[in-house]
């Protein structure tokens, strides 16, 4: 059989641009040769945006960009260009900012329409290949777009011109009127988290969990300020919550009950039917959730939640290299979920009779199914209650499904996989760092520590210029490509701190602060006290984008913020607290305006100013004599404490320098805003200050 013709993207790197690499459409990546043909032939630009595992990105292609007909209108009319999301944030955030500007909604496929000066014009997302439920079909909007570019280009140009001059105003929104009100927002840092908490709480599902309602998504930044306002408070409803949500989570068919690891996103208010992608990030952020809510709780199941989570990543998202890869699609052979779900004759050819009645007792599945025919597996309710209920003992239970889970998964593994986008991003990678090596504080697990370190060092042999010390974006068929965005800078650079806090080498925290420096060189806005999100010798686009606001991701600056802060405290630079304070002064009337867009920004707060405190740790002179006290502090939730651990390989560092142990005996140091107590040898009065 012939294979079908090779368009222009089958020869980039992307695994999204490739996918599309035999559609009949006359395809461009984003570059010179497509945007001087453009200004040429005088033709408006089609650009589409998407991502590897976009299940609604593969449907437009199958309905619409392999149609013969669609082709031909898109090859007389227009120039089109497709770009990976995951490649060019900066591109993304540009034209997302102005659909949503045009149509008060976004997300994936992107679809954009362009002067030839690149000023968007008109756009949406997906579009049909027939009218359907209010939506024009996509050639009807082609057709429409190319007689109204033929008959009415002034119209056009002019609606271009005036959407992108207030799509560059709308960068500054975020910072006007922080000058006013930041010394107040500033200094009760408490009182600004308790209206945040109000804020979430009042948008929680109190029966199934989460934010919101249906489609719901992670919202893991809200979770982590309702545990810090619980922190401040004790107020018993805000835990219960952030409990009851985890617990719905593990329990539903978001999460991969044989496998490990969340899905996307749920599309029903249960969390039973996911979007069944997996996303490096996702699973990054979860995991800091669950890590922290075991820290406040000590509930085994988030510990079990965590390492079944980061062994996935471990197993299937780690490259020999040691990088992480970014996502496995939702679809496989074509049908959305098909890897993931199970009919009950599946299971009862695998399994024993009495283990399989038992395990579809206890996830869910029956002959019906829950979702379209067949079973995603899920827990009506936690194996505790399961086991009281039947009056089994749950040791046996445990052992009993895990057997069978085994099975099962084996024999999953033999079906056809979902495609894997083996793209190495530095910013997922950064978040990733940072869960494995939290893990590796929480738990005691030292592959988490090895996988956190060996991300790290690939970052340093790929990602790395070995002239300026500036980082790349992306690693893809073993060469980096396009220069780091302020996300890739801020996410690693709390990796690196993570690991610092981890292993207490000082490589980590010297890394830290050439790229913080680069940063404050590269990406400072000097005149409204916060970052870009793309450096200032980095191609120009129609204006230049600012990432302050949380989505399914923290935002840039907000992380840039936490970055600086915890990097002041631990090497004792008084600068990087300064930027810090000036960001969160200029964002302090957005942060009050919208909370539930300020999470990042709340925890850098939280950090800064609610009685933050850095610990130093000297050992004694008995051998690990200071793993009774790290071990304490890592198992406690103590989110306003940065640690330091004096070694030989540390001990020039300023904060570590003149400490010494008192007595020979292991010593802590506890300070609060360059005032410290005397230290403490006995880990009871430690604690007692911690608390106090």
């Amino acid at each position: 059989m012939k294979s079908p013709p090779k368009n222009r993207l089958a020869y980039e790197s992307s695994a999204y641009l490739q996918q599309h690499g035999t559609n009949p459409v006359d395809w461009y990546p984003w570059g010179s040769e497509a945007l001087q043909k453009s200004k040429k032939e005088n033709k408006p630009i089609f650009l589409s945006i998407g991502y590897s595992a976009c299940h609604w990105c593969h449907v437009m292609e199958r309905e619409s960009f392999e149609d013969p007909e669609t082709t031909e209108i898109l090859k007389k009319h227009f120039v089109s260009i497709k770009v990976d999301r995951e490649e060019r944030p900066d591109l993304d955030h540009v034209y997302m900012a102005a659909v949503q500007t045009l149509t008060h909604r976004g997300g994936w496929p992107l679809n954009v329409f362009l002067t030839p000066s690149l000023q968007p014009f008109y756009g949406g997302t997906y579009f049909p290949p027939q009218d359907r439920m209010g939506m024009p079909s996509f050639k009807k909007v082609l057709l429409g777009i190319a007689q109204a570019w033929k008959n009415r280009p002034e119209e056009i140009l002019q609606t271009a011109q005036e959407l992108t001059q207030a799509l560059s105003q709308m960068t500054e929104l975020g910072t006007q009127g922080g000058e006013t009100t930041g010394e107040t927002n500033l200094s009760e840092s408490i009182k600004t988290t308790a209206q945040a908490y109000q804020a979430i709480y009042e948008k929680t599902d109190h029966e199934w969990g989460g934010v919101g309602s249906a489609p719901k998504f992670f919202h893991t930044t809200d979770w982590r300020v309702v545990l810090r306002h619980w922190k401040n408070s004790r107020n018993p409803e805000g835990l219960s919550a952030l409990e009851n949500t985890l617990d719905q989570w593990s329990r539903g068919g978001i999460y991969d009950h044989l496998g490990g690891g969340f899905h996307r996103y749920s599309t029903d208010r249960e969390w039973l039917v996911p979007h069944f992608e997996k996303m490096l990030y996702d699973n990054a952020l979860v995991v800091q959730v669950y890590l922290e809510a075991f820290q406040a709780t000590h509930r085994v199941n988030y510990a079990r939640v965590v390492r079944e989570t980061l062994d996935y990543v471990c197993q299937k998202m780690t490259s020999p290299l040691g990088g992480y890869f970014s996502t496995e699609d939702a679809d496989s052979e074509g049908v959305e979920g098909k890897f993931y779900v199970w009919s009950k004759k599946e299971i009862e050819a695998a399994l024993s009779a009495e283990d399989a009645s038992l395990f579809c007792d206890v996830y869910g599945v029956t002959e019906r199914g829950n979702w379209e025919g067949v079973n995603i597996l899920h827990l009506s309710r936690s194996l505790e209650v399961y086991a009281s209920e039947k009056q089994v003992d749950p040791i046996w239970l445990e052992n009993s499904l895990s057997k069978s889970q085994r099975i099962l998964l084996a024999l999953r593994s033999e079906r056809v996989s979902p495609h894997r986008d083996e793209k190495v991003i530095l910013a997922w990678n950064g978040l990733m760092i940072e869960s494995m090596a939290r893990a590796y504080q929480v738990l005691d697990e030292p592959s988490y520590l090895d996988s956190a370190r060996n991300c790290a060092l690939f970052v340093e042999r790929f990602l790395k210029r070995p002239e300026s010390g500036e980082l790349y974006h992306c690693f893809q068929d073993g060469k980096p490509y396009f220069n780091a965005y302020l996300d890739d800078y801020a996410y690693f650079i709390n990796g690196l701190l993570a690991l610092f806090e981890s292993d207490f080498d000082p490589r980590w925290i010297k890394w830290a602060e050439k790229l913080a420096d680069t940063v404050l060189s590269e990406f400072w806005d000097s005149k409204n006290n916060d970052f870009f999100f793309t450096g200032k010798t980095y191609e120009s686009l129609i204006f230049r984008p600012k990432e302050y606001q949380d989505g399914a991701l923290p935002s840039a600056t907000g992380m840039m913020v936490s970055g600086l802060v915890r990097l002041g405290k631990l090497n004792g630079n008084a600068l990087y607290l300064e930027k810090a304070e000036k960001v969160l002064t200029s964002y302090s009337s957005f942060i009050t305006r919208a909370p539930l867009a300020s999470g990042q920004f709340l925890l850098a707060l939280e950090l800064l100013n609610n009685k933050s405190k850095e610990l130093v740790l000297v050992p004694g002179t008995e051998e690990e004599s200071e793993k009774d006290f790290l071990d304490f502090i890592r198992g406690h939730f103590y989110p306003n404490l940065v640690t330091l651990l004096k070694t030989e390989k540390n001990s020039n560092l300023q904060m570590l320098q003149e400490r010494k142990s008192v007595k020979g005996l292991a010593t802590a140091y506890l300070c609060e805003n360059r005032t410290c107590l005397a230290p403490f040898t006995d880990l009871s009065k430690l604690k007692e200050a911690l608390d106090g």
